[in-house]
């Protein structure tokens, strides 16, 4: 047996980004990472202003922003008419309001930069490769057996493992509220003039992006009323039918996508009905499984592991006040931004009288696009970028962070 102070049960970003975190605050902490390094797939992850600017406490933001796509603006468009519906302006005008940009970033990119930064880190080991089997809750430590067997007697718990975390029943985990959505992702022709384009039908959410090596990148969420539909049809088949109802543009862009697997399935969950139990707690996709229409989930699993190692420097290092502060902080705006995710699945999806309702309301000049899309709520639910008052020496904000009239 493994006797660690701190262990975090990872997956892709989440594990990874917390042990940052955490190090950063003087805390040694032990990782098994169920992924190896060289293992991420093709897709973009949305990095909001706020998230960059934790990003850069670990000296990470600039080296993100610099291999990411910055959009200069976002145009959402009915999938069946093409009509547009809304437009954000982005690029310049969230730099000037948020102090930072929206970007999005290659997984490969923030994958290697984070597995990098880690190796780097004298405070942070991990384990790759390796899957957590069981999670017995002792009260006053944690037992975590792997699936080769191995098992680790922890002084905390912090599950960074995604939707099917082992730690989240422990926590009263909230259970699914929504049907599934399947999520693909495939190459297709990039979107021109930086534009971040968007188009929403009642069983379709296509978005088109672009990579930083000049192609574009696809993703296609389906809404399903069941799993079966998919098995009794096939996948192919399912998304032929409903491209065929879609304007010229997005059967063009999404064609590509049609034959492949899904990447993933989404639900969105309830919320945890405790955020903590004696010494354990949960971050990112592991305490609040996120839909992806609003491309949330990796700049959640960064405001999430950046509350937690303040949370940890403000108690000095106890760690049931430090697991209490945390949920006490984060357990509302992870809360409110999955529900705003959910609402916004609602809207893209929406048909009749809702998707009229929709129309009007997204055209209102008095709804402020940029600020919905980038989510001015960020920096605020993170708990901000205050210095920490003890650990290791901290690097300190640069002038870009400091927040813009409106923070983000």
């Amino acid at each position: 047996m493994v006797a660690v102070p701190l262990l975090v049960l990872g997956s892709r970003f989440s594990g990874l980004v917390t042990a940052l975190f955490l190090a950063h605050q003087g805390f040694p902490v032990h990782v098994l990472e169920r992924d190896r390094p060289e293992d991420v797939d093709a897709g973009l992850a949305v990095l909001t202003p706020s998230a960059l600017r934790e990003l850069a406490v670990l000296g990470l933001a600039d080296a993100v922003t610099a291999e990411a796509w910055e959009p200069r603006r976002l145009v959402h468009a009915d999938a069946r008419s093409g009509a547009v519906l809304r437009v954000a302006d982005l690029g310049p005008a969230v730099r000037a309001r948020f102090g930072r940009p929206y970007v999005l970033v290659p997984h490969a990119v923030l994958r290697a930069l984070l597995v990098a930064a880690c190796t780097a880190d004298e405070m942070v080991t991990v384990e790759w490769g390796r899957r957590a089997a069981a999670v017995e809750d002792l009260g006053d430590a944690v037992l975590v057996t792997d699936e080769a067997g191995a098992s680790y007697r922890a002084e905390a718990l912090v599950g960074a493992d995604g939707p099917g975390s082992r730690v989240r029943p422990h926590l009263g985990g909230g259970h699914a509220v929504s049907g599934p959505y399947l999520l693909h992702r495939a190459a297709g022709p990039p979107p021109p003039d930086d534009v971040l384009r968007l188009w929403s039908a009642p069983s379709l959410h296509v978005t088109q992006s672009a990579v930083p090596d000049g192609t574009g990148h696809v993703s296609v969420t389906v809404r399903v009323d069941a799993l079966d539909e998919v098995h009794r049809e096939g996948m192919p088949a399912l998304l032929t039918r409903l491209l065929d109802g879609t304007a010229p543009e997005v059967r063009a862009t999404a064609g590509q996508a049609v034959g492949t697997r899904p990447v993933a399935v989404h639900r969105h969950h309830a919320p945890l009905q405790h955020g903590t139990r004696h010494r354990m707690t949960v971050v990112g996709g592991a305490a609040q499984p996120m839909l992806p229409h609003t491309a949330q989930a990796v700049a959640l699993e960064v405001l999430d592991a950046a509350a937690l190692g303040r949370a940890f420097d403000h108690a000095d290092g106890r760690i049931v006040p430090a697991l209490d502060e945390y949920a006490h902080v984060r357990a509302a705006p992870r809360a409110a931004v999955a529900a705003r995710a959910h609402d916004f699945a609602i809207l893209c999806h929406g048909d009749g009288l809702l998707r009229r309702m929709r129309d009007r309301l997204w055209r209102a000049d008095a709804i402020d696009a940029t600020a919905a899309v980038v989510d001015a709520t960020g920096r605020g639910s993170s708990g901000g970028p205050s210095a920490p008052s003890g650990g290791r020496a901290r690097a300190r904000a640069d002038p870009a962070d400091r927040p813009g009239p409106i923070a983000g």
